[in-house]
């Protein structure tokens, strides 16, 4: 016996099956395909036939239409007068099809929205998946020089000369000019110390700070020592919610910029890791003199802060041999003694171009950093030797 399909989808595979097949064929078929006929329709085992043998033709019931379904229906089962119209298929949740060569997709007119109160929304599907998403949004920048200051720490940072662990910096929004000062610890009370040394540098360079930009931390910013300050010159604190350093993202890729350059220096030249703050301490100065894409026409921070272009004609290689003058008064021998001491190149001296920072093996027990004028350098040949 012929059952009318659960879903109208079956129906029109069934009707584009057979709608070839004029009243005569079709009665053949049916007479003579018995029970095999769902064999021949390819598709999943729940048949849309499923015809039993049928001994005598003549209690078959006369079908006048191929596509008649009511005539052969199962009694038991609600008629089909369509084979194109679900409204009358046995599944209540089948939206009706009417037209499937509309212009209008069939999907886009069916009902989709989800059963829950919020639409588009899956509270299962949230606390099961839901990941961490970074907003990428371009604020307009500041037109005033520090008038917004993006700050972050660094460390700790093991195994270094004079004990230092830490260090931090200052950006300019603005012009994108940084400073970097180094720290033992990072307690509020050295923080806070290092933050009054930058604001008087900037007051000097006749600004005035605004707004103070940073992660949420609170040994470091977030404190009532640190606070207070901000609130005594009235400036603004703006932290980063907490775990969401992207936030913070201009110091934070500061960050690693410096320390990508400072890394390259040393291994370059094969320093000990020791002087990991004299790398820092000249990466952040070559970096105010570079061209950088953040700023307009390419152009450096120290361009961008002092409108000069800086020079460049006295650097030279971190890390390499230089030779110090040695004054008469210094020398062992005063006539057949040497002139010079082997150093050791380490980098500038604030925005000066005549002096250099450098380290003095000889210098009291194990060498310091001094900063000389009169040195000549090899750079061709680093201080320390590749063991």
């Amino acid at each position: 016996m012929l059952r009318t399909a659960p879903h109208s989808h079956i129906i029109n595979m069934w009707h584009r099956r057979f709608a070839h097949l004029n009243q005569q064929d079709l009665k053949r078929l049916l007479e003579s395909s018995g029970e095999h006929i769902t064999d021949s329709l390819d598709i999943h085992p729940v048949a849309i036939l499923d015809i039993e043998p049928i001994k005598d033709p003549t209690d078959v019931k006369p079908v006048t239409d191929p596509m008649d379904v009511e005539q052969i229906a199962d009694p038991d089962v609600e008629p089909v007068t369509d084979p194109m119209d679900g409204e009358q298929v046995a599944d209540p949740d089948v939206e009706p099809v009417t037209d499937h060569m509309d212009d209008e997709p069939v999907m886009e007119r069916m009902d989709t929205s989800p059963r829950w109160e919020t639409p588009g929304l899956c509270r299962i599907c949230v606390q099961a998946k839901q990941q961490h998403h970074i907003v990428r949004t371009r604020a307009p920048r500041s037109s005033m020089p520090f008038a917004l200051v993006h700050s972050d720490l660094c460390g700790p940072i093991k195994h270094s000369i004079g004990g230092v662990q830490y260090y931090i910096i200052y950006i300019d929004e603005c012009t994108r000019y940084t400073e970097v000062y180094f720290l033992i610890t990072k307690t509020a009370e050295e923080i806070s110390a290092k933050f009054q040394h930058y604001q008087a540098w900037v007051e000097t360079q006749g600004f005035h700070i605004k707004r103070f930009r940073s992660d949420n931390g609170s040994g470091e910013y977030n404190n009532s020592i640190f606070l207070g300050l901000l609130g005594e010159k009235g400036i603004t604190f703006e932290p980063s919610p907490p775990y969401t350093q992207h936030k913070n993202g201009t110091a934070e890729r500061m960050i690693r910029t410096l320390n990508a350059k400072a890394r390259s220096m040393m291994l370059d030249a094969n320093v000990p890791i020791v002087f990991w703050p004299e790398a820092i301490r000249t990466a952040c100065y070559l970096h105010r003199r570079s061209p950088t894409s953040s700023l307009t026409d390419n152009r450096s921070p120290y361009e961008a802060r002092y409108g000069t272009t800086p020079k460049i004609g006295h650097l030279r290689r971190f890390g390499c041999r230089a030779y110090k003058h040695i004054p008469p008064a210094q020398r062992t021998e005063k006539k057949f003694g040497n002139r010079s001491s082997m150093c050791m190149m380490l980098g500038y001296v604030h925005n000066t171009t005549k002096i250099w920072r450098i380290w003095d093996f000889k210098s009291g027990r194990t060498g310091r950093a001094v900063e000389c004028s009169n040195v000549v350098f090899d750079e061709e040949e680093n201080a320390h030797t590749e063991e």
